[in-house]
């Protein structure tokens, strides 16, 4: 069976190509292309990890089920509905303790990290607060629900997540006072003092009114987070404030500040701790104009491809499965820093032998196992491969 949930990419895709392009008539400077190829190779990252981190999650939630459930509800048709409450509930909480503690922050930073607000931010989540969320989720089988309905219900929030992600769609009203809005969740991301932890919740709004995180939008939004975080790296985006608490805990002497680091909220830090901060210094090279075409024509290829084996995961081995969605994550994630200016003066000798490797691999499998999926990522890879050598570009 194909992948049907992967089918849903292409009509987000959809809704981010039209909100762009409203962006670029009206010239708002509401998108920039760095900034959405950002957000789609941390996506791509997500929707990779989630193959694994889903099952994972499937499975603590039926071991629960069959082991520790103390009600049965027969399949019955209020399961979904008390399902999606429940999930919104325990949603609220796991978001709510992502802000304040540091260790579920570093899986929670990532959605934040950018200074711009667009459905693009909706691909933007770290694969490793999917697999936070496993703890979490986890207690809700106990209560009779059934771990296939709340894996789809998860999913289904998940979309609803995604379209709050805009500053085109203005306060709704009466709905302000219902469901969490797109302003309502402008405010959750903005960075502004009076915005900062507010709006945790993720389709009902109830729980933040109840818990006292409510807060409506009364001034203009300043996305991104407080730091001098520069955002031109998806593995830095997702990995960042991992290796601060890394460093940190290094750079502390008391045993207790290096376990209480990891409980406390995010801007809390040890009395002694040793400040060894560098000063964070941007590329000056100019990227020349075939580059960027190079990275754009790259990240459409890539994202194509991430679709195509989302979809068609079935049918590949395990194998198959990680070496190509490895070498579309890789080939994403330089063709985003190229783009960023995150690069080097010998950006095409390494991007080259890095194209041929890939092809050496794929080649390499198609011996192995036959497929046209195979076949179309090494035409891919030798085709780019040839341009690079051809062009000599040189930066």
């Amino acid at each position: 069976m194909i992948n049907t949930f992967a089918l849903l990419l292409p009509v987000f895709l959809l809704i981010v190509f039209i909100e762009w392009y409203v962006s670029n008539k009206k010239q708002d400077k509401k998108y920039n292309t760095g900034n959405i190829m950002m957000n789609l190779t941390i996506g791509a990252i997500d929707q990779i990890g989630s193959l694994f981190y889903f099952v994972c999650l499937y499975v603590v939630l039926d071991y629960v089920y069959v082991n520790y459930c103390i009600f049965d509800m027969h399949n019955a048709w209020y399961q979904w509905v008390l399902a999606y409450i429940v999930v919104d509930f325990i949603s609220y909480w796991y978001h709510r303790w992502s802000h304040r503690i540091n260790i579920l922050w570093a899986g929670h930073v990532t959605h934040h990290s950018s200074e711009l607000y667009n459905f693009s931010n909706g691909f933007r989540t770290s694969l490793f607060q999917g697999v936070n969320r496993i703890l979490f989720w986890a207690i809700m089988p106990v209560f009779g629900f059934s771990p296939m309905v709340l894996v789809i219900t998860l999913k289904v929030s998940g979309l609803y997540d995604f379209l709050v992600h805009t500053q085109y769609i203005p306060k709704l009203g009466f709905l302000e006072k219902i469901f969490i809005t797109p302003s309502l969740h402008r405010v959750h991301h903005g960075k502004n003092d009076i915005y900062i932890d507010k709006n945790y919740g993720s389709t009902f709004l109830i729980w933040d009114q109840l818990f006292g995180t409510y807060q409506p939008e009364t001034e203009k939004v300043r996305y991104g987070i407080k730091g001098t975080y520069i955002d031109n790296n998806p593995f830095k985006a997702i990995g960042h404030h991992y290796f601060y608490l890394l460093k940190t805990i290094k750079n502390t002497n008391a045993w207790s500040d290096k376990i209480k680091l990891l409980v406390m909220p995010p801007e809390w830090k040890p009395i002694n701790l040793i400040e060894d901060e560098k000063p964070i210094v941007k590329n000056t090279i100019p990227l020349k104009k075939p580059l960027k075409k190079y990275a754009i024509v790259q990240m459409i290829i890539c994202v194509l491809g991430i679709i195509i084996l989302l979809t068609y995961k079935n049918f590949l081995t395990n194998w198959e499965l990680l070496l190509c969605a490895l070498i579309g994550i890789v080939n994403m994630a330089f063709a985003t820093m190229l783009y960023n200016k995150n690069y080097t003066n010998n950006f095409i000798t390494n991007e080259w032998i890095r194209l041929l490797i890939e092809a050496v691999l794929i080649a390499t499998t198609i011996i192995v196992y036959t497929n046209y999926y195979l076949l179309f990522v090494l035409i891919v890879l030798l085709a780019t491969s040839l341009f690079l050598y051809q062009k000599k570009i040189s930066l």
